[in-house]
């Protein structure tokens, strides 16, 4: 006789809550992304989350408190998601630096719900204390990261290049196409955006990135692998 599956064990209180946190969390983000923060209320997540109002706040005291958690939420995912990438074996500087586009290119990280979220939370964070601190921790570690990934390259191919404004050229270049991504999705395209920040990567470092093929062929011009690291 075929064996029966073990029924599913019943969650336990802890992690029942933070299923019901979590769903909170994914509530906001639509909400947020579907009509802004001023139209984001409790009641409005509590029924995106199909859950009573009265379990919100039990959750969380205030929309505030909710807003803040969602923003740590989504800092903690992207920084978690970027490290996991770059923490790959067998990647030197420059195929870790690729392989931040790829992370910051995905469907997951890239997509234009949680975009238009993170402007939104941006663009609170001038008037909001709690929101810039988040927001700039989960700055600092991505830009020392690129930083000390720029450094290592420069050192490694004695270019004349200054590694902080190389790294910070990187990344106003992904703020920009996330914002493109927001403004015109229809025409976005994830391979250009990633062709595009490449292109920019080998203009400045010939010897560690190929210069990228133009759409249509098949070959690309500059010596070094496309995916990053010295041949």
């Amino acid at each position: 006789m075929p064996q029966r599956a073990a029924p599913a064990q019943p969650l336990k209180r802890a992690e029942k809550k933070e299923v019901t946190r979590q769903q909170l969390i994914a509530a906001t983000v639509d909400s947020i992304a579907a009509s802004g923060f001023a139209e984001t209320t409790l009641h409005k997540v509590s029924a995106r989350a199909q859950v009573s109002r009265s379990l919100v706040n039990f959750h969380f005291e205030s929309k505030e408190q909710l807003l803040v958690a969602t923003l740590r939420h989504l800092t903690e995912e992207y920084r978690t998601f970027w490290m996991k990438a770059i923490s790959r074996p067998g990647l030197d500087a420059a195929g870790k630096l690729n392989a931040i586009l790829e992370a910051d290119f995905h469907p997951q990280v890239c997509n234009r719900k949680k975009i238009a979220v993170w402007y939104a939370f941006w663009g609170e964070s001038k008037s909001r204390p709690t929101y810039m601190e988040v927001c700039a921790r989960a700055d600092t570690d991505f830009a020392a990261a690129m930083e000390g990934l720029t450094a290592e390259i420069v050192a490694e191919g004695g270019y004349a290049v200054e590694p902080a404004v190389a790294a910070k050229g990187l990344r106003c270049m992904i703020d920009g196409l996330w914002l493109e991504l927001l403004l015109a999705p229809a025409t976005f395209e994830r391979e250009t955006a990633k062709r595009t920040c490449r292109t920019y990567l080998a203009a400045l470092f010939p010897a560690h990135f190929a210069l990228p093929a133009v759409a249509g062929t098949e070959a690309a011009r500059a010596p070094a692998a496309a995916t990053g690291g010295r041949r």
